[in-house]
């Protein structure tokens, strides 16, 4: 039977009360650091200041919070509660907050807020709490985290299953890419997000030290790799090519760490090559899956120079199947949408299914667009509401982005629809220049583009930008339309 998170996390401070397990950098610039007996301490508290202020179960937590041991500790607190935590963005509007929450309702409005003041307070509480009342029975749900499932439109999706099983199979994923429990593990990406707070908490509770730096930046990151010399983490493309284009970050880090992870959207071939180069293909590690968890594809750097721009085959007991537009299978080589199935889609009940693309048979899809080759492994193609209609017809956005960085002068590019009022559409393209001075105008982007796709899948109109607008994450934000 798996044991539960917050069983783990207690069995830690009674073994092993003295081993580090979260390093957080203040404000301040100063770190905290604390044991498992330490941690395991302030979550009991803070889950006891919970009963006391009249939580029963049933009721959700609400977690805004930034990156930090507040974030962690109230994480666990929900879990040794029986509660699965409300995930939000720590910086979201009240607008942002109610959109987030709209499926949930009541259940939100009454979910117990665990913020700032309310951690601060928890261990200054007195508690008249009995032990024998923590940790409750582990929830059924992990957490809830925002995503925009199949439609788009930004929602609290129930993670499942609980929160031993996730982790516990995160952690799987995690010992094929280098981690082991005397891990010293680097978390950069924000926790608000699915993959850095997944494998934060599996980290945290399989005994690892985490190490959350205050910001990701050269200087903040450095500082924390040389006092710590972290050797495993998970990372995003975007986080890789930052790491890439600093060469003192960069050689401290590669001379500690014996792992990485990294998932997210497509890494650059030119940046995912010179990570191969430096640290071998057997470090490097790259695994595709999503925030609703319907399954994982995994594979190492060797496996991806021998099948370049792959996302790996299904990991486990994952299943991957590549569907036509009724839900027919297609065989390796056509691309279709990316079904899954899994243990995680084997558990799925209604609240966590019904915003997902499903074939009646447990294989559920998220939206992607892909292919297989003949040996299974999996690549990645766009998603379905990458289409756009121009004047009737089916276009790619990422097909038009990448003809675009075939010109020389684009570094960066990204293709949006822009209302027409004759065609309903068309295209409008974002990009990055190579040469800030001397950047490429609409002209000849058309004319590079010319022969290289058909006519009405050439952009109408450009800007040039210095940036891409990206997510925390740094997943490009796509869900705009220009007007």
């Amino acid at each position: 039977m798996q044991t539960t998170a917050a069983r783990r996390l207690l069995s830690l401070a009674r073994t092993a009360p003295a081993r580090p397990l979260l390093s957080v950098a203040e404000p301040s610039g100063e770190w905290s650091c604390h044991t498992a007996g330490e941690l395991a301490g302030r979550v009991v508290a803070t889950a006891r200041f919970v009963l006391d202020g009249g939580w029963e179960p049933g009721r959700h937590t609400v977690v805004a919070l930034p990156n930090g041991e507040g974030l962690i500790r109230a994480v666990l607190a929900s879990w040794m509660l029986g509660a699965d935590p409300l995930i939000l963005p720590p910086g979201a509007t009240g607008l942002e907050r109610r959109t987030l929450g709209a499926e949930l309702g009541a259940a939100f409005a009454d979910a117990f807020p665990l913020g700032e003041r309310e951690l601060a307070a928890a261990l200054e509480h007195g508690s008249t709490a009995s032990d024998e009342r923590l940790p409750a029975p582990e929830p059924d749900v992990t957490w809830h985290l925002p995503t925009g499932g199949t439609t788009g439109l930004p929602r609290l999706y129930p993670v499942v299953p609980g929160p031993g099983r996730a982790l516990g199979g995160a952690r799987e994923l995690m010992r094929a890419a280098g981690w082991h429990r005397d891990a010293v593990q680097l978390s950069v990406g924000p926790l608000s997000h699915a993959a850095p707070l997944m494998t934060c908490m599996a980290g945290i509770t399989g005994g690892a030290h985490v190490v959350l730096p205050g910001r990701l930046h050269p200087a903040s990151l450095r500082a924390a790799v040389e006092r710590f010399r972290p050797t495993w983490c998970q990372l995003t493309p975007h986080q890789m090519a930052l790491l890439d284009a600093s060469g003192p970050l960069w050689d401290a880090l590669s001379s500690s760490l014996t792992g990485m992870m990294h998932a997210s959207a497509t890494c650059p071939d030119d940046v995912k090559r010179r990570w191969i180069a430096r640290l071998g293909g057997d470090r490097v590690h790259e695994m595709y899956t999503s925030t609703q968890m319907t399954g994982w594809t995994f594979c190492d750097g060797d496996e991806w120079l021998a099948h370049p721009g792959t996302v790996g085959r299904p990991f486990g007991s994952t299943e991957v199947l590549i569907a036509d537009r009724d839900g027919r299978p297609l065989p390796p080589g056509e691309v279709g949408e990316v079904f899954m199935r899994s243990p995680w889609t084997r558990a799925f009940d209604g609240a966590a299914s019904h915003r997902l693309r499903g074939r009646g048979d447990g294989f559920y899809s998220v939206g992607d667009t892909g292919r297989t080759d003949g040996d299974g492994y999996l690549y990645l193609t766009g998603r379905l509401d990458d289409v756009v209609l121009v004047g009737g017809a089916n276009v790619n956005v990422r097909e038009v982005e990448g003809v675009l960085l075939t010109h020389p002068g684009i570094a960066e590019a990204v293709v949006v629809r822009r209302p027409d009022r004759l065609l309903g559409d068309v295209l409008h393209a974002l990009v990055v220049p190579a040469d800030p001075e001397d950047p490429p105008g609409i002209t000849a982007l058309r004319e590079h583009c010319r022969g290289l796709i058909s006519a009405h899948k050439i952009p109408v109109t450009a800007d040039v930008v210095d940036a891409l607008p990206r997510s925390h994450s740094g997943k490009v934000e796509r869900f705009w339309r220009t007007e």
